[in-house]
């Protein structure tokens, strides 16, 4: 038997519930194991779980499962742990209906407490005694209402307090359990249920909501040990604009990457640790603390700019180093730190190095 297996997140990979559910399941036949989502890869690497977890594609965890059901596996599963079992099991239920089975049943294993299926699965009382976790009847819900051009998305499973973010743009702060995002003419008009940011609504710019990436909290509940990977180097520097979670994309090969914005900066530097590349960051102090324990490769640097100012010096790095794309040749990571202080100079409140 075939089984194609889709973990998503970083806290299934860091509780050893990922690794007990794989290995339950190769009991009852060939396990493929790739990752949906982006932070979930660094737990991989932590782990050393490389060789198990194929982490090679970036993959929302919809488009994992959607291509192992046209690669046409006997079984699809869904590895999952939610910060609640109600929100596990609402993660799921809103990926279901994005999903054309074509017959293949579709197993959900919550490491919050449940495990049920979509289609009728031969394991699932087997699994659910093996795994000690009780059967859930899974019922696929809408979380998107559309009218025209105005678009509404519901966001549950929120805890008050926790930041919001939309393709990794940081819009504010939960004040409930809920947050209904609504947009108008792909321009988002209201948020309820969220303490705004209006600095991150205007960085977000024009945005598909339907589509759009919307997650609360912080990116890694769990961290573990830190451990380092290397590979080839290339001479080159990238640029990151607050998109820190393609950090291992954009730069995991290069030799030096510029980070722009306190919490980018925090989140690229963490994940590009493990692959040793250092960063330049350009900050202001504005941080919303989307982690705690930050670490930066050595012979990082961080360079503190005026109050609100970071997204403007960004792009005059952009413009006038990197020549407007985000990425430039680098045989001396030194000599562009030194053409990035003087650029800045007169911006620059204090240089923090690692």
């Amino acid at each position: 038997m075939r089984i194609g297996v889709v973990v998503h997140g970083a806290e299934a990979i860091d509780s050893g519930f990922a690794l007990r559910a794989i290995r339950v399941l190769e009991r009852f036949g060939d396990v493929s194991v790739s990752l949906g989502g982006t932070m979930g890869r660094v737990a991989v690497i932590d782990h050393s779980h490389e060789d198990l977890i194929d982490i090679t594609r970036r993959e929302r965890p919809s488009t994992a499962l959607q291509r192992l059901i046209d690669d046409k596996y006997d079984l699809v599963v869904l590895v999952n742990q939610g910060k609640t079992l109600e929100s596990g099991i609402r993660f799921a239920e809103l990926i279901i209906p994005r999903l054309n089975r074509k017959e293949i049943p579709l197993l959900v294993i919550e490491g919050a407490g449940a495990i049920g299926s979509i289609g009728r699965c031969d394991l699932l009382e087997g699994l659910a005694s093996s795994l000690h976790l009780p059967v859930y009847h899974l019922k696929p819900r809408v979380a998107i209402e559309e009218a025209g051009d105005r678009v509404v998305r519901q966001i549950e499973g929120v805890r008050q307090g926790e930041l919001i973010q939309i393709n990794g743009i940081i819009i504010g702060r939960a004040v409930g359990e809920e947050v209904i995002i609504t947009a108008e003419n792909r321009e988002i008009t209201r948020v309820d249920g969220c303490e705004i940011k209006p600095h991150g609504l205007e960085k977000l710019g024009e945005t598909d909501l339907r589509g759009a990436i919307i997650r609360s909290g912080t990116p890694r509940r769990s961290p573990t040990r830190l451990r380092q990977i290397h590979g080839e180097t290339r001479r080159i520097a990238v640029l990151i604009d607050h998109d820190a979670e393609s950090s291992l994309e954009i730069a995991k090969n290069a030799s030096l990457a510029v980070t722009v914005g306190d919490d980018t900066t925090a989140v690229a530097a963490d994940i590009l640790y493990r692959v040793d590349v250092p960063i330049i960051g350009i900050t202001d102090g504005d941080r919303d603390g989307l982690i705690d324990k930050r670490e930066k490769a050595p012979g990082s640097l961080v360079l503190r700019v005026s109050p609100g100012t970071d997204d403007q010096m960004g792009e005059r790095v952009r413009r006038e180093i990197f020549r407007g794309s985000g990425e430039i040749e680098c045989s001396s990571p030194n000599e562009l730190k030194r053409k990035i202080i003087q650029l800045l100079k007169n911006d620059i409140i204090e240089v923090i190095e690692s």
